[in-house]
């Protein structure tokens, strides 16, 4: 016998189901509403993903910061704060705010969890704890020789193809090359073999390629995390365009491969990064995955402080000959006998040292929404915030908050850390301008020290030796917002110095 639905209960049904979602909705929107918000980012999270596709996400929240103030809301259940102090409470080490579940992205496909990905605090501080050796360079044999090999590679590749003269123009595309040499720098560290994009001059397995095309959609989803369920479903992921995770799957393949070889009977022992996970006891799943994470992490992020803090450098004639002046003194003073330059040396060069922390600050190089959670009500900006709501930040405006950095705030101004003179003041500008780090949290950066020591000794090899000015100025570069910076095109005409 054929079962039939009346049509009026099925409409009755269809009306009930409607107003159940309906409900839900105006629920979600008044739990907020003492908080502004724009357009229809009260009712529904597509506001937000509409504005992470759209590429500009950190610049926009940095516009609402200015329209808005400290705090304001951007999805039902999602506000952002521009308030320094109130981000450094949220994301102090021993405060009552978890990740939110936005951070599930970074587990991508797999069944175990990344230091990116975890959630909870206790589980999060015992994975990190075993990891933050081979980050800090302890486990790691000749981790300022390996960054030293890799920056002569990059002026190697500079004095081989890209010098330009009054009669022969070779244009370089920065953005491209300093992330070659971040990925050259990590993969040498982190599995004991450089890739060799900068010997080859190409993204040699295509990881930057994919990772390029493939996360703006995935942090786009990760504002609905249900969604990134869809990553794990093996019919979903083979409708995936394969030109847009090719590069990514052959990166997996490689850390799983190098990962194997320090297992099992036949295991070698090597003072690398991934040797640094095995020996504080990282089972084989944790340790490939950590090496992904850590080689997709720590190329992009260092990459745009590279590209952004040279672009401003290239803009701002006066930082760039005082920048310049430094460096020569210095070596004329025998302060720089090294070349490459030691990280050591480095940090006894003030002017390159505000250059360093105006880049970091002036642009960002992580500028994700990094949502935390608290299980009960908290005051945030002078608002109560109900449990379970995503609390952001705007990375941009915390970090050009003229409060802290003064009226000219928006400015790349190097000499800002240099003429401060009251020490309390300069320390809170620090405080601040290392939160792009996550400095003083329990979610600081693994990768800083990494990080500063390639930033330490680019900039100077550079300076020492070329001349460098922008081709395009009007568009000097193309870069698109999601979570991280993805940039290309910054063209850039290099001359020997003379």
């Amino acid at each position: 016998m054929e079962l039939v639905i009346p049509w009026p209960l099925l409409l009755s049904g269809v009306c009930l189901l409607g107003s159940y979602f309906i409900a839900l909705r105006i629920a979600a929107a008044r739990r907020l509403r003492h908080i502004p918000s724009p357009g229809l980012a009260p009712w529904t999270s597509l506001w937000l993903v509409h504005r992470h596709l759209g590429g500009r996400i950190a610049r926009e929240l940095a516009d609402l910061s200015r329209r808005y103030g400290a705090i304001y809301r951007i999805a039902p259940n999602w506000v952002v704060i521009s308030d320094p102090v109130e981000v450094q409470r949220v994301w102090q080490a021993r405060g009552p705010w978890y990740r939110g579940r936005w951070y599930e992205m970074f587990r991508f496909d797999q069944p175990v969890e990344t230091v990116m990905s975890l959630r909870d605090n206790a589980n999060h501080a015992a994975l990190r704890s075993k990891l933050l050796p081979g980050y800090m360079g302890k486990d790691v044999d000749n981790l300022h020789l390996i960054v030293d090999q890799r920056m002569m590679d990059f002026v190697a590749l500079i004095e081989q193809k890209y010098m330009s003269t009054d009669k022969d123009f070779r244009p370089m595309d920065l953005a491209e090359k300093a992330q070659f040499l971040t990925l050259d720098v990590i993969s040498s560290l982190a599995v004991g073999n450089s890739f060799g994009c900068l010997a080859e001059d190409r993204d040699t397995f295509g990881q930057i390629a994919s990772v390029t095309q493939s996360v703006p959609l995935i942090t786009a989803m990760s504002i609905v995390p249900s969604s990134l369920l869809l990553l794990q479903n093996p019919i979903a992921r083979a409708l995936l365009p394969k030109d847009k995770i090719e590069g990514v799957m052959r990166m997996m393949a490689i850390a799983q491969k190098n990962a194997a070889t320090r297992y099992g009977p036949d295991s070698i022992t090597a003072r690398d990064m991934l040797g640094s996970f095995v020996a504080h006891g990282l089972q084989y799943n944790n340790a490939w995955l950590e090496t992904f994470g850590q080689i997709g992490a720590g190329t992009d992020t260092t990459a745009t402080a590279i590209r952004m803090t040279l672009l401003y450098l290239m803009t701002n004639p006066d930082a760039y000959s005082k920048l310049r002046a430094e460096i020569d003194m210095a070596i004329s003073d025998g302060k720089i006998k090294s070349s490459p330059i030691t990280d050591a040396e480095a940090k006894q060069l003030p002017y390159l040292q505000a250059v360093i922390r105006e880049g970091l600050r002036i642009w960002p190089p992580v500028t994700g929404l990094m949502p935390k959670i608290c299980d009960t009500e908290q005051v945030v900006c002078g608002k109560k915030i109900p449990p379970g709501t995503n609390v952001c930040w705007a990375a941009i405006a915390v970090l050009r908050n003229k409060e802290v950095f003064g009226d000219d705030a928006e400015c790349f101004r190097p000499d800002r850390w240099l003429q401060e003179t009251d020490t309390e003041k300069l320390k809170e500008m620090k405080q601040v301008q290392m939160l792009c780090f996550g400095t003083s949290s329990r979610w600081e950066c693994l990768g800083k020290t990494i990080a500063l020591i390639e930033l330490n000794k680019v900039f100077v090899e550079l300076f020492r030796r070329f001349d460098m000015s922008i081709v395009n100025p009007p568009e000097p570069l193309k870069t698109y917002d999601a979570s991280l910076s993805i940039q290309s095109e910054l063209w850039v005409r290099i001359q020997r110095r003379t």
